[in-house]
């Protein structure tokens, strides 16, 4: 049985692209790849939704491959999928493969529902591009009418796009306790710092810089030390897609806007005595200007760190504290979302709520008028709105009883 994956490659002009192979002989599948070079590639959609769109193909094709459907042919005479199939399809595009590895098939998690309607939607969009290609030329007079109730059919199965992250309050900050143990397990030469002491410089200033500008990952990547202003104390945030100077095949990526952000007199000498100390330690290290950089030896060392290298940090401090078992990167946007949240409610001559929204959505690099503004400072609203409720309560009950 065949097996499909994505492959990605850097182009010599430093755009990031991927396609589909298949996973045993490493060969290109056709169809697939050529619809993301027309029908993908040509949007200007960033790298990592091709790579989801691929995905989303090596997926579909795999379900084919399982259950012996040659979809060519199956187009070619006009045997659409059945109402069973399609059944078994959304099914199988349902579930989480990432999350569920190690796990048996029929236990896989259920991927949320944002993320089955862009599959489904990318499905459809396919299959019907690949309908046209195949039948452009049909004699049979309703075959428009017959590709779109196909499609009308596999678009059924769509679950809804509401997402519940928007929809319910996220609790995702950390608490005081939460950050008191990261910051004692990152703290170097702390007894309870799982990492070696070559990098555990590298990893506390990591966190740090996480937690003080809430900044995303792909941010935190990308910087390079000309980025560090340390005359004016400030840290640029720049977007370099398929920038040909970064040798990651998969590159982080900055998805919010430029931006300076100040920089505290504590926080630029941390970062400075890692420049200066730490990281000029590390073979290969002066050739290139990223801030962050590999230290374990190998053809790697000296080269930007990678995300799966941060993944990796990440995942190894969550299991150095049970109450740190969940933690994630953004979960310290989250918090710092939180803590703004917070300061603006107790300074004693607050800012208007747009000036406030303004702010945040700057220093988080989020477009004026984002919606974000509003979903990172939900707990906050609901924290306020219990304190209310309370309050009224109480005083209805000094009344009532």
């Amino acid at each position: 049985m065949k097996k499909y994956a994505i492959n990605s490659f850097v182009f010599d002009n430093g755009e990031r692209f991927c396609h589909v192979v298949d996973k045993i002989t490493g060969e290109p599948i056709y169809y697939p790849n050529l619809y993301l070079i027309t029908q993908v590639r040509n949007r200007s959609n960033s790298i990592n939704t091709i790579q989801s769109i691929a995905g989303i193909l090596a997926m579909l094709h795999s379900y084919f491959a399982i259950n012996n459907i040659d979809i060519e042919e199956r187009i070619f005479k006009l045997e659409f999928l059945s109402f069973n199939e399609i059944e078994v399809l959304s099914d199988y595009m349902s579930k989480n493969y990432k999350q569920g590895k190690g796990t048996p098939s029929g236990k896989l998690p259920v991927a949320k529902n944002p993320t089955n309607y862009f599959r489904f939607n990318v499905i459809c969009d396919y299959m019907q591009w690949l309908c046209k290609v195949y039948l452009t030329l049909s004699n049979d007079k309703n075959v428009e009418l017959k590709i779109k109730n196909f499609i009308t059919a596999v678009k059924s199965k769509r679950p809804s796009n509401i997402d519940r992250y928007k929809k319910e309050i996220p609790d995702k900050a950390l608490n005081q306790k939460q950050l008191d143990y990261l910051f004692d397990i990152v703290k170097p030469n702390s007894d309870n710092n799982p990492f070696s002491s070559e990098v555990q410089k590298r990893n506390q200033l990591i966190m740090l810089l996480l937690y003080s500008f809430g900044i995303r990952a792909g941010e935190l990547l990308n910087l390079r030390i000309s980025d560090i202003d340390f005359a004016h104390s400030t840290i640029a945030i720049k977007r370099r897609a398929d920038d040909k100077s970064d040798p990651r095949v998969n590159q982080p990526l900055v998805k919010t806007c430029e931006r300076k952000l100040p920089v505290g007199e504590t926080l630029m000498g941390e970062i400075y005595n890692y420049i200066i100390v730490e990281r000029n330690k590390v073979k290969n290290a002066k050739g290139n200007d990223f801030l962050f950089i590999t230290n374990k030896l190998g053809k790697t060392v000296g080269m930007p760190l990678s995300m799966s290298a941060y993944h990796k940090i990440i995942n190894i401090i969550s299991k150095a504290h049970p109450e740190l078992n969940e933690l994630s990167g953004h979960m310290l946007r989250h918090t710092w979302n939180y803590e703004f949240s917070r300061m603006m409610d107790e300074r004693d001559e607050p800012f208007s709520e747009e000036k406030e929204a303004q702010i945040r959505s700057y220093i988080m690099g989020w477009v004026v008028d984002s919606e974000m503004a509003k979903i990172y400072n939900a707990r906050h609203i609901v924290e306020q709105a219990h304190k209310t409720s309370l309050v009224i309560q109480n005083e209805f009950m000094e009344r009532a009883i």
